[in-house]
């Protein structure tokens, strides 16, 4: 059921690809995000989900294969440490090893030509083969510019813009774009950059948003821009919309409004605040629809039940009341975005290694 290389996917691989890396711990959401995608195929195409894995037990395997119960789509797993060879994952700062899987797709699937990659951590409320259809001929992927940094960018954080253009090298900061939904040229990738090179990137420093900026330095704005509905990133903590993306230009707050209005991606990116512990976060309702139908609904719901009535689950509710109902909201009343108060704040606070507290 594991497979030691992409040729040995009993899987046709002719029609949409689409690629997730995950660990054991993180299967249950990860059987959510395939529910979605299953519940929305259009029966005119082929679907092939290929998972990218070291640890995923055999157990979970056969579970997941279970939800592909149309006949248009398939599950396989790709064991990354076979599949790799010679090729050795760094050991790095915070970096988890599944961090570089997105880097190394190209690699990992020498005969797939063009794949969707997808964090585990989302739905798909729309057939995904309308994205896989996106033409990106000449170009390494395809993705939507990232509304939250572009905001950070423009007064919300003034390190982010700087940090962008000069020490990530970026011609144009605002052309950064969200990694966790990415239709990608896998052989446009391989013909462009051996995975050396990427893992060589990975580890020159510890970046900022890890992977996600390594894929940038090496794009530097030269993608097909997609719209934000195929990734709309969640109302984090209902703070992400009126607090930071507030701050972005016009048409980047426009894009985001509409892509709220009618979403085909819902991604729940952010620290905390995700929907399977936090029911009343932005599209929670949506995610809890699928997971009615995920063989993991009792797991889920046990972890939310947890977190509400253990001592450890309490105090991490009280920590994110505090921080993020109270002293966050606090600091833009007193330090406005925008103004150089509350940049150099900020500043004091990378300083101290706030990047990694």
């Amino acid at each position: 059921m594991l497979a030691s290389s992409s040729t040995d996917l009993d899987l046709p691989l002719d029609d949409v690809v689409i690629v997730f890396a995950c660990s054991e711990n993180f299967v249950p959401y990860l059987s959510v995000a395939i529910q979605s995608i299953v519940e929305n195929v259009s029966p005119d195409r082929r679907y092939d989900i290929i998972v990218l894995t070291r640890n995923i037990t055999p157990a979970s395997m056969i579970t997941l294969t279970r939800q592909a119960t149309s006949d248009n789509v398939g599950i396989g797993f790709l064991d990354v440490d076979a599949a790799l060879g010679d090729i050795e994952l760094p050991h790095h700062g915070h970096f988890r090893p599944e961090t570089y899987f997105r880097l190394l797709a190209p690699q990992l699937l020498p005969n797939v030509d063009k794949a969707i990659y997808l964090d585990s951590d989302l739905i798909v409320d729309a057939d995904v083969a309308e994205l896989y259809d996106t033409d990106v001929t000449g170009y390494p992927l395809a993705a939507t510019r990232d509304a939250d940094t572009i905001g950070q960018i423009e007064g919300y954080d003034a390190t982010v813009g700087p940090y962008l253009k000069d020490e990530l090298g970026m011609d144009d900061p605002h052309d950064y774009f969200q990694a966790g939904v990415l239709l990608m040229n896998l052989a446009e990738l391989r013909r462009t950059v051996s995975p050396r090179e990427f893992l060589r990137l990975s580890t020159l420093r510890m970046w900022r948003w890890l992977d996600q900026d390594v894929l940038n330095r090496v794009v530097n704005g030269h993608y097909v821009r997609v719209h934000m509905r195929w990734n709309y990133l969640m109302d984090w903590q209902h703070l992400r919309r009126t607090h930071i993306i507030a701050n972005a230009p016009a048409d980047v707050r426009a894009e985001y409004e509409e892509a709220a209005a009618n979403p085909a991606i819902i991604h729940f990116a952010g620290p905390d605040n995700r929907p399977w512990l936090y029911p009343d976060a932005d599209r929670a309702e949506l995610f809890w629809r699928y997971a009615m139908h995920s063989p993991y609904l009792d797991e889920i719901r046990g972890q939310l039940e947890e977190s509400r009535a253990s001592v450890k689950g309490l105090a991490k509710r009280l920590q994110v009341i505090v921080l993020y109902k109270g002293i966050m909201p606090a600091f833009d009343r007193t330090c406005p975005a925008g103004t150089r108060r509350r940049a150099a704040v900020i500043r004091g606070y990378m300083g101290l290694g706030g990047a990694n507290l």
